[in-house]
């Protein structure tokens, strides 16, 4: 219950930040607040983790980035108990947001819908495939650069709150694997320094 209210006190302080800004920043759409750029994904327990995310956004304000992202990521897990490997490879994309509350930190969340190619080895080969799909909700924090018309750069720990099974950010116990982004966007267009 705490930790709603707490997240429903966040959510209200930044919406009245929203509506309290300048009213001298432009409305309508900005061809200097489209950004494109990518992130790294890298992860471990008892295994590897490592993904791409190109994302194609858009600076809504000056606490506020939404956009769409696309990811490949690529996970190896030993198991605890057997001489066992798995190994999946997850394709998908979904929407994200990112809340710049104050200067250099932010908050963020991306839901994604993921198809993934499952796959268990032992010496002798492979033992079991198979193909499952999996939402997945990551949440979580970073730290950054945002210069809004010319470039970003962020570094954040997300975890998946969703509790699917099949998610390619937990392991094989489904216990969740934290997952650590490095990523840069670039603004398309030039800021109009006359105002």
């Amino acid at each position: 219950m705490k930790k709603k209210l707490l997240a429903a006190v966040l959510l209200s302080v930044t919406l009245l930040r929203v509506q309290a800004q300048d009213d001298e920043e432009k409305r309508g759409w900005r061809g200097d607040h489209v950004f494109i750029g990518t992130g790294l994904n890298l992860g471990f327990s008892r295994g590897f983790i490592i993904g791409l995310n190109p994302e194609f956004g858009y600076s809504i304000n000056k606490i506020l980035d939404a956009g769409i992202a696309m990811n490949l990521t690529y996970v190896t897990q030993q198991y605890q108990t057997v001489n066992i490997t798995a190994r999946y490879l997850a394709l998908g994309g979904g929407p994200f947001l990112r809340i710049w509350p104050i200067e250099q930190l932010f908050a963020g969340g991306q839901l994604e819908y993921n198809r993934i190619s499952y796959s268990e080895k032992t010496d002798g080969g492979i033992i079991n495939k198979t193909k499952v799909t999996a939402p997945s909700l990551l949440v979580g924090v970073g730290y950054g650069s945002r210069i809004i018309g010319r470039g970003q750069f962020y570094t954040s720990i997300m975890i998946d709150v969703l509790n699917d099974i099949n998610s390619p950010y937990r392991d094989q116990y489904s216990r969740v694997l934290p997952v650590f982004r490095t990523g840069f966007s670039f603004y398309l267009g030039r800021k109009n320094r006359k105002g």
